[in-house]
C-alpha cells in the first residue's frame, strides 16, 4: 500500500494520479538500495567506481577527461554522479529469467560491470600509448585498489613526467613542389610539445594543399614521418618521408602522384544514375561547350542555376577546396536530397567531372490539431500547410499555411483567431515572409496584426554558427473595435496596456545569432542563442527631420507621440541570450542545462513595448508549475478575474531549468526537472504593482517548480506531457506560504499544472 494515501487532518487530499507519481519516485528510491551485488559471482568484484587521475596535472596539458575514452573497462553508468540507477532496476529482476517481469528489468536495467584483471591492464597499455602520443614517452601508468562489500574502486595513477619537444624538422623529398607547399604554412615548429595529432594534421594539411594545386592523385597516407627520440634532452627531431615506390622519381605512381590535372568536361545527372542503365527510361539531355545536362522526366533545376552553383569550370586546375565548394551549395537546396561528385581521368592529364543530384521530395503537406488552455479556457486549434521546394525551378521555397483557432469562453462570447501565411525562401539565402492575422474575442476586442519581414540567413557549417539578418521587420496592428468594458478594466490613462490596444506600427530590425556544437550521437554539446533587436529609429528620425505640423500629412504629433498617418508607432530596443548544453551520460541518460535572459527596453516614441513583443511565463517551455501567462511579473499577484492574463506580461525574462532526460525503451522517454524564473517590468506600473525589476530583490522573485513527464519520441515528432508542481510562488503575500508544501497547502488547483506539447521544452 502507498505510504501516502493515509491522511492525517487537515492534510489535502491529493488527486489520485499525483499520490501514484510520488509513489513511483518512493519505489525508485527504493530500487537505488537494493544490494548492487546481486548478480555478481562468488568470487568476483563489481566494479563500482573507476578513478584516472594525473599525479603531475599541473605540469601537463592532459586532463583526466582526455584519457577516459582509453578505458577497456569502466563502472556501469551513473545518474548525477553517483545514483547507479540502470543498476538497481536490473537487480529488480527475479533470479527465474524466464519470468517476464525479469526479461523487462534486465531490457531495461544494465547488468553488472565485473572486475576484470585482463582488461585493467589493456587500460594500462592504452593510457600509455596515449601519453606517448601526446609527447610524453616516458609516461608511466600504475593502479591502485580498494575492496569494499565486494565492491571494487579502481584507479589509475598516470604520471607524465617530461615531455618531448621538436628540435628539427625537415622534408625529404625529390619533388620541389612538395617541399614548398609542405614548408610554407607548417603548423610544426621547434621546440614544440611533440603530438602525434599535429603530425597527422600536418599530413592532412599538406594533402589538401597538394590537391588544391591539381595533385587529385595525391593522399595523405602517401607521407610517413620519422621520429627520432635518441638525441637527449628530451628533445626529438621529425623528418617526412615518401611512402614506397612514391618516392622513387622513376617508378609510375611517382608520375602519376606528382602530375596536375586539368577538368576537361563536366557532366550533371539530375534523377538518373548513369551507373544503372534502363533500356526503357527516357532520358533528356542539352549539351552547352563542356557542359553536359542529363535528366528524367520534369527537369529538376534550370541550366544556368546549376553552373551558378559549380565552383570549377572547363579548362581549369583541379581544386579539392572547390569541389567541396561545390558540395556545400548543391547540397544547402531545398529540392536536392543527397549529391555525389566523382572524377574520371581521361588522358594524360584530364578529368571529367560526374556530379549526380538526386531530388528531395518536392511537395509537402502539413497538417496540425491542438487542444489549447488559456486562462480557464478550452479550445482547439488546426493548421494546414503546403511546401513546395522548387517552385520556379531554382530551389525556391514556398511554404503556405493557414490556421484556425475556436475557444470556448465562460463568459462573453466565444473566440475566434484564424492566421494565413507565405514563406519564400531563395537559394541566396533571402527569405521573403508575409503574415495576416484576425482575433475576435467578444466582449474584449477584434483585431487585424499584418506583417512583412525580409530577412537574410548566413550558414557557417565548419563553425557551427548561423546568422539570421531581418532588415526589415514591419508590423502593423489595427483594432477596429473594443469593448467597453475592457476599456475601463485595461485601457485606462495609468495602464501601460493602453498603448497596446491602440492602432500602431512597429519598423525596426532584428539580428539572431545560432551557434550548435553537436557533431555526433552520445556526445555532449551545447547551443547558443543571441537575439538584438531595434523598432522605431528610423521613424523617429525622419519624424525629427520632418518636423511635423498641420501641412504635414505624412508625419504628426498627438499628445506628445509621433504618429505616421496619424498611426503611432514604437520605438523599443530588444536583447536575448539563451545558453543551453547537454551533458550525455551515455546513448540513455543526459542532463540538461538551460539558461535564458532576455530585455526588452522602451523608448523615444513609446511609453511601453508593444504587448506583442513583451515577454510572459509559465507554460510548458518555461516554469512548469504554472500555466501559460499566469505567472508574474515579479510578486504580481492576480485578481481572479478571467482576462486578468493581460497584465502579465513583462519586460525583463529570466529562465533556469535543469531536466534529467531518461531513454526507457525505444520511443518512450521520462523526464525529471527542475525549473526558476520570472518575468519583471521595467518600469513601475500602476497597474502591475510589486512587478517592477529591482536588483536588490528579483531574486527573491524568483518562481520555482519541479516535476517529471513523459517523452514519446518517434523522431520526426515529439509527444511530451509534463506534470509540474509549484515549489516556490512570490505572487503570495505571506512569506510562510510561499514555499508550497503539503502543510503550507499545497493544492491540485493553485499549485499544479498539466502540460501537453510538442517537443522538448529546451
Amino acid at each position: 500500500m502507498c505510504p501516502f494515501k493515509k491522511h492525517k487532518k487537515n492534510e489535502v487530499n491529493l488527486p489520485r494520479y499525483v499520490y501514484h507519481l510520488l509513489c513511483f519516485m518512493v519505489l525508485l528510491v527504493a530500487m537505488s538500495s537494493c544490494k548492487l551485488t546481486k548478480f555478481v559471482p562468488e568470487g568476483k568484484y563489481l566494479l563500482y567506481k573507476t578513478r584516472i587521475i594525473l599525479e603531475d596535472s599541473a605540469y601537463t596539458d592532459v586532463y583526466s577527461n582526455d584519457l577516459a575514452p582509453y578505458l577497456s573497462q569502466t563502472h556501469n553508468s551513473e545518474i548525477l554522479g553517483f545514483w547507479k540507477l540502470a543498476l538497481s532496476i536490473y537487480n529488480t529482476s527475479p533470479l527465474d529469467t524466464t519470468k517476464r517481469s525479469s526479461r523487462i528489468a534486465r531490457k531495461l536495467g544494465q547488468a553488472p560491470v565485473i572486475y576484470d584483471e585482463g582488461l585493467t591492464a589493456v587500460s594500462m597499455s592504452q593510457i600509455t600509448k596515449a601519453m606517448q602520443n601526446k609527447g610524453y614517452f616516458d609516461a608511466t601508468v600504475d593502479t591502485s585498489t580498494f575492496i569494499k562489500d565486494r565492491k571494487m574502486f579502481l584507479t589509475y595513477h598516470v604520471t607524465a613526467n617530461e615531455s618531448y619537444r621538436i628540435k628539427n624538422y625537415d622534408i625529404y623529398t625529390f619533388q620541389k613542389s612538395l617541399y614548398r607547399l609542405a614548408h610554407k604554412d607548417s603548423e610544426i615548429d621547434s621546440d614544440m610539445v611533440f603530438s602525434s595529432e599535429i603530425l597527422d594534421k600536418e599530413r592532412a594539411r599538406v594533402a589538401l594543399e597538394m590537391r588544391n594545386k591539381g595533385y587529385y592523385f595525391f593522399e595523405k597516407n602517401l607521407l610517413r614521418f620519422e621520429v627520432d627520440s635518441t638525441i637527449g634532452d628530451y628533445n626529438v627531431n621529425v623528418n617526412m618521408h615518401l611512402k614506397g615506390d612514391v618516392a622513387n622519381p622513376q617508378s609510375e605512381n611517382h608520375r602519376k602522384v606528382f602530375t596536375q590535372y586539368y577538368i576537361q568536361d563536366i557532366y550533371f545527372f539530375t534523377d538518373f544514375n548513369p551507373k544503372y542503365k534502363d533500356e526503357d527510361l527516357i532520358i533528356d539531355s542539352v549539351v552547352r561547350g563542356s557542359y553536359h545536362f542529363y535528366w528524367t522526366g520534369k527537369k529538376l533545376l534550370r541550366e544556368k542555376f546549376l553552373l551558378d552553383r559549380c565552383m570549377f569550370v572547363p579548362g581549369a586546375l583541379y581544386s579539392e577546396d572547390r569541389v567541396s565548394w561545390t558540395y556545400a551549395r548543391l547540397s544547402s537546396l531545398s529540392a536536392v536530397k543527397y549529391v555525389n561528385i566523382t572524377f574520371e581521368k581521361v588522358g594524360r592529364n584530364k578529368l571529367n567531372c560526374y556530379i549526380i543530384l538526386n531530388r528531395s521530395k518536392l511537395n509537402n503537406i502539413m497538417g496540425e490539431v491542438e487542444g489549447t488552455y488559456s486562462a480557464g479556457d478550452w479550445g482547439v486549434l488546426t493548421g494546414i500547410g503546403y511546401t513546395n521546394r522548387n517552385v520556379f525551378k531554382g530551389s525556391e521555397q514556398i511554404t503556405l499555411s493557414a490556421k484556425g483557432s475556436y475557444e470556448w469562453r465562460g463568459t462573453g462570447g466565444n473566440a475566434i483567431e484564424s492566421e494565413g501565411k507565405i514563406d519564400l525562401r531563395l537559394p541566396s539565402s533571402f527569405d521573403i515572409s508575409v503574415l495576416q492575422k484576425y482575433q475576435s474575442r467578444p466582449g474584449e476586442f477584434s483585431r487585424f496584426i499584418s506583417n512583412l519581414s525580409l530577412g537574410y540567413t548566413i550558414r557557417q557549417r565548419a563553425y557551427y554558427m548561423t546568422h539570421q539578418f531581418n532588415f526589415l521587420d514591419l508590423s502593423f496592428v489595427y483594432l477596429p473595435t473594443i469593448s467597453d468594458a475592457f476599456k475601463d478594466l485595461f485601457l485606462q490613462p495609468t495602464n501601460i496596456l493602453k498603448y497596446s490596444y491602440e492602432d500602431h506600427l512597429i519598423l525596426g530590425w532584428n539580428y539572431t545569432f545560432l551557434y550548435n556544437s553537436y557533431t555526433r550521437p552520445n556526445r555532449s554539446f551545447g547551443t547558443v542563442r543571441f537575439l538584438v533587436e531595434t523598432s522605431g529609429n528610423a521613424l523617429f528620425g525622419l519624424s525629427k527631420i520632418m518636423k511635423p505640423d498641420d501641412n504635414n500629412k505624412m508625419m504628426g504629433l498627438d499628445d506628445g507621440i509621433y504618429t505616421i498617418w496619424t498611426v503611432p508607432y514604437s520605438q523599443y530596443a530588444k536583447g536575448e541570450l539563451d545558453l543551453t548544453y547537454n551533458t550525455v551520460f551515455n546513448e540513455k541518460h543526459r542532463l540538461v542545462y538551460r539558461l535564458g535572459v532576455g530585455v526588452a527596453y522602451p523608448y523615444g516614441n513609446a511609453h511601453a513595448v508593444p504587448f506583442e513583443k513583451r515577454y510572459f511565463a509559465g507554460g510548458a517551455n518555461s516554469v512548469r508549475g504554472w500555466t501559460a501567462r499566469t505567472l508574474g511579473p515579479g510578486a504580481y499577484k492576480r485578481t481572479g478575474k478571467r482576462i486578468e492574463y493581460n497584465n502579465q506580461a513583462g519586460d525583463v525574462r529570466l529562465d533556469m531549468n535543469l531536466e534529467y532526460r531518461w531513454r526507457v525503451w525505444k520511443f518512450i522517454n521520462i523526464g525529471a526537472f527542475m525549473d526558476a524564473g520570472n518575468i519583471w517590468t521595467i518600469r513601475d506600473y500602476e497597474s502591475q504593482p510589486n512587478g517592477q525589476f529591482k536588483f536588490d530583490s528579483f531574486y527573491k522573485q524568483l518562481a520555482w517548480s519541479y516535476g517529471a513527464g513523459l517523452r514519446l519520441d518517434f523522431n520526426i515528432v515529439v509527444l511530451r506531457l509534463d506534470l509540474g508542481v509549484k515549489l516556490h510562488d512570490p505572487s503570495r503575500k505571506d512569506e510562510n506560504k510561499q514555499w508550497r508544501t503539503i502543510p503550507n497547502g499545497l493544492g491540485w488547483s493553485d499549485d499544479m499544472s498539466f502540460h501537453i506539447a510538442i517537443g522538448y521544452p529546451f
